[in-house]
């Protein structure tokens, strides 16, 4: 997904912002894939593509055997039901005029799934018993709701659809930690419960770990590493993925005081202009000058594990080779 950057009274395109660039995966149906990567790693662009929500400049994306692009408009709304996200800011996506029970179903009106004032409240006082609300409070309005119950409302307007693939974008990064966990576990469940698909896109790796099956590690554009969420954690290969998981806090003082830490220099590069060779080569300390002149493959170095580094094999991370 390129977007272009336009300048002068013309709008004269100068260049593109290379917001996902060159990216691959499969989800099974019933599975996790959590993302994860700094602000401006391409995370939420990326699940707007899989949505459908932003036409993207090349490639094909699948949905059970169809692509995209060639699904008729008529064909794709009534596909758009199934295919459902979730918001990080759910009070700035409910209107403020309406009380929960017309958010809840608003959907089902636009999908016409549902006929009469009865059966909508009946499924809106269903949903929310299932995600946790009273459904007593269903006539109130969304100011009248903490933040935690905001999302938790969000969260079942979406399954009034009855989707079975759901992107879940930062759902939890604006929560108290407390309110993160109830949060987190709800979704599990629901997915269990429910036989559900998510992208799982955050920033907290201990959340993100918590609930994936697997793990996509993202860099200006770019996945760098893709693995089983166990094993990303226990043998972490990119050194991008082990900087990031070396700045994620552990809850034992003694084990956080012993690993090593890996601290990135300099800022993200602008996705605009990416540099040469490896993406990360500008902020990586074992960066060579190989990694300034040829982009690194991205290859599997044991089953379901995937990475993109010049100093990886299927022995290891070995700094300095082909240098």
């Amino acid at each position: 997904m390129h977007f272009p950057v336009t300048a002068g009274l013309l709008k004269r395109t100068v260049g593109h912002v290379k917001a996902v660039d060159g990216v691959s995966f499969t989800i099974k149906r019933g599975q996790i894939l959590g993302v994860v990567g700094e602000s401006g790693s391409g995370k939420s662009t990326l699940g707007n593509c899989v949505l459908g929500l932003l036409d993207y400049t090349d490639g094909e994306i699948y949905y059970e055997g169809q692509e995209l692009k060639s699904i008729p408009k008529k064909a794709m709304k009534r596909l758009r039901n199934r295919l459902q996200a979730i918001s990080q800011d759910p009070f700035s996506s409910m209107d403020p005029r309406m009380d929960i029970a017309a958010i809840v179903t608003e959907g089902l009106s636009i999908h016409d799934m549902v006929k009469g004032k009865k059966e909508k409240e009946e499924i809106a006082a269903r949903m929310l018993e299932m995600v946790g609300i009273n459904p007593a409070f269903m006539h109130r309005f969304p100011h009248e709701f903490s933040g935690g119950q905001r999302q938790r409302i969000s969260i079942a307007r979406t399954l009034a659809l009855q989707p079975n693939f759901i992107v879940c974008d930062e759902i939890v990064s604006a929560l108290d930690v407390s309110i993160q966990a109830q949060i987190v576990n709800l979704m599990e469940k629901l997915q269990q419960e429910l036989n559900l698909t998510y992208i799982f896109i955050g920033h907290d790796l201990s959340v993100v770990r918590h609930i994936s099956d697997g793990i996509a590690v993202m860099y200006l554009g770019k996945i760098v590493e893709l693995s089983p969420a166990k094993e990303l954690y226990q043998n972490p290969l990119h050194p991008y993925t082990k900087s990031l998981i070396s700045a994620a806090p552990i809850p034992d003082p003694a084990v956080d005081k012993k690993r090593e830490r890996i601290l990135l220099q300099g800022e993200i590069p602008s996705p605009m202009h990416p540099p040469e060779g490896c993406r990360f080569c500008t902020r990586c300390p074992y960066a060579a000058a190989v990694c300034h002149e040829a982009e690194p493959e991205f290859t599997e170095v044991s089953p379901g594990h995937f990475t993109a580094c010049h100093f990886v094999d299927k022995t290891g991370f070995h700094p300095g080779k082909g240098a």
